[in-house]
C-alpha cells in the first residue's frame, strides 16, 4: 500500500492511495471462506458449497465491501496520522471512476480530492469595542411589573355590573330547535367562559349581557374552534364538527377579577413566607430579579453580535469551489448546485465561524466535560422545580439521573455542549472585549435584542 499527498494549491489538495493485491485479496478470501460455511444452495450440503461457486456469486460484492473499507480507514488514517485539518471530507477524484476492474483488479490507484482549512491569525483583545444592551429597570417598569403581580394574585369576584372584556361569565347553554324551541333531549351544559375561549371566534359575544340575560347564539361562530366547543359542552371534538343546532345562554353569575392587595399575605405568595417584609423590599426585589433574569438575554445578543463582527472581518480565504461540491454531495440529491451556489454565502459564513470558534477553543483550551454537561442539565432542572435549596443529596441525585437520560440522547446532548461551549466563549469576549453598556427603556431593549443582525 502507498499513500501520498498532492498539493494543488495552497487550499487543495488531492490524496492517491494504491492498492496491491497483497493488501486486499486475503482478507476478501477470508470472506469467501466465511461465506462458504453459511451460503445455501439446491444440491449441496449446508457448508459444502464449492469455492469457486461462491466466488462467482459472491465475489465482486465481497471486493466492493472490502476496498470500501479498507479505503476509508486508509484515507481518513492517514489524514489523522499526519494532522491534516481538511475542510468537508474528501471528495472521489473523477479519474477514480475508470479505474476499477472487478473482474480482474490487480493493482488499485484511487485518488481523493480534500480543501484544507486556512491558517489564520485572530485578536481578541480590549482594542475591539462592543455595546451591550440592557433593559432600563427604572420605576415606571417596577410599578408595572408589580400591577401585574396584583393582578394574577387577584381573585374573582362577583359582580351585578355586564360583562367586560376579562370577565369570567358562567351559565347554561341549551340546545335550540331551528324554531328556538329548546330541544328535548338535547344538550343542556352549565360552564364557564373566559376571554381565552373567544380568541378564534367572537370576542364581543357575552360582552353587555348581565345575570339572568339570555341570548341565543352560533358556537361555531362564537368559538369556532371545535375543541373549544367540545370541552365547553363535553362532547368529543368530532361531535363538535359536526354540531349544527343553535344554543341560548344564560348568564347566572359574572365574575371579574380584582387586583392583590399589596400586604404580607402578598409578599409571601410572590416570594415565600417572611422573604420580604415591605413595597420597598419588594421593588428591591423585582429590580434585582429582572436584572438577573435580563442579563441572559443581553449576553446571547452581545455574543451573537460578537459572532456576526467576527465572520464578516474575518480575511482568510476558503477552498470555494471544493466546499460547493461537498456540500452537493452531502445532501444526497436533495439541494441542486444550483442551490448551492446561490446560497453558498451562508453555507460559507456557517464555515468561517466554525473555524473562528474551534481556533478560540484550541488557542484558549477550553473543554467541556461530559460530568460538566450533566451537571449544568441537573442545575437546570433544579431550578425549573424551584431551585436546588430544599432539594437534598436524593433530589440532586434524580436531577443527575435526568440529566444523564437526557444526554444519551445525541442530539439533545450536542445542544448541552454547544450551549457550555458558547458560554465559555462569551466569558472570554466579556474579559478580553471592551464593553459599552448601553441601557434601553424595556419595550426598546426588547426590540433590540429581538432585531435580526445586520
Amino acid at each position: 500500500m502507498n499513500i501520498t499527498k498532492e498539493h494543488k494549491d495552497e487550499l487543495n489538495a488531492i490524496i492517491r492511495i494504491q492498492f496491491g493485491p497483497e493488501d486486499y485479496q486475503p482478507k476478501i478470501d477470508q470472506q469467501l471462506r466465511e461465506y462458504s460455511k453459511k451460503v445455501s444452495m439446491p444440491g449441496f450440503r449446508p457448508g459444502k458449497v464449492p469455492a469457486g461457486m461462491v466466488k462467482k456469486m459472491y465475489g465482486k460484492s465481497i471486493l466492493v465491501d472490502e476496498l470500501n473499507k479498507l479505503t476509508s480507514d486508509s484515507l481518513f488514517g492517514f489524514i489523522r496520522d499526519n494532522e491534516i485539518d481538511i475542510l468537508g471530507n474528501p471528495l472521489p477524484a473523477p479519474e477514480n471512476d475508470d479505474r476499477l476492474d472487478l473482474e480482474n483488479p490487480g493493482t488499485i490507484q484511487l485518488a481523493f480530492e480534500i480543501g484544507l482549512a486556512p491558517q489564520f491569525e485572530l485578536e481578541v483583545s480590549s482594542k475591539k469595542s462592543f455595546e451591550m444592551y440592557v433593559p432600563l429597570i427604572d420605576e415606571d417598569y417596577i410599578s408595572k411589573e408589580i400591577e401585574n403581580y396584583r393582578e394574577r394574585l387577584g381573585d374573582y369576584v362577583e359582580t351585578e355590573e355586564a360583562v367586560m372584556h376579562g370577565d369570567l361569565v358562567h351559565g347554561v347553554f341549551t340546545e335550540l330547535n331551528a324554531d328556538g324551541s329548546v330541544k328535548e333531549g338535547g344538550i343542556s351544559r352549565h360552564t364557564d367562559v373566559h376571554d381565552a375561549d373567544l380568541k378564534e371566534g367572537d370576542a364581543e359575544a357575552f360582552v353587555g349581557m348581565k345575570k339572568r340575560d339570555s341570548k341565543r347564539m352560533d358556537l361555531k361562530t362564537v368559538f369556532s374552534n371545535p375543541t373549544v366547543i367540545a370541552a365547553i359542552l363535553a362532547i368529543t371534538k368530532e361531535e363538535a364538527e359536526v354540531l349544527e343546532s343553535t344554543f341560548s345562554f344564560s348568564v347566572e353569575t359574572v365574575r371579574r377579577k380584582t387586583h392583590a392587595e399589596i400586604n404580607q399575605d402578598f409578599f409571601d405568595k410572590l416570594f415565600g413566607k417572611d422573604a420580604i417584609f415591605s413595597e420597598e423590599e419588594l421593588r428591591n426585589r423585582i429590580a434585582a430579579d429582572s436584572n438577573t433574569r435580563f442579563s441572559k438575554d443581553s449576553e446571547t445578543r452581545f455574543f451573537n453580535e460578537v459572532v456576526e463582527d467576527l465572520v464578516k472581518n474575518s480575511t482568510f480565504t476558503l477552498p470555494d469551489e471544493f466546499l460547493k461540491r461537498w456540500l452537493t454531495s452531502t445532501n444526497d440529491g436533495k439541494v441542486s448546485p444550483e442551490d448551492i451556489e446561490q446560497n453558498y454565502t451562508n453555507y460559507a459564513k456557517g464555515i468561517r465561524w466554525q473555524l473562528i470558534e474551534n481556533k478560540l477553543i484550541r488557542d484558549n483550551e477550553i473543554s467541556v466535560t461530559r460530568e460538566q454537561a450533566i451537571d449544568s442539565v441537573a442545575n437546570d432542572f433544579l431550578a425549573y422545580m424551584g431551585g436546588a435549596i430544599g432539594a437534598g443529596e436524593e433530589g440532586l441525585a434524580q436531577a443527575r439521573s435526568i440529566a444523564e437520560r437526557m444526554l444519551q440522547d445525541e442530539k439533545e446532548a450536542n445542544k448541552v455542549f454547544d450551549r457550555l461551549y458558547n458560554e465559555a466563549l462569551n466569558k472570554i469576549f466579556l474579559d478580553k472585549f471592551t464593553i459599552q453598556q448601553v441601557a434601553l427603556p424595556f419595550e426598546e431593549w426588547v426590540k433590540k435584542v429581538s432585531e435580526p443582525l445586520n
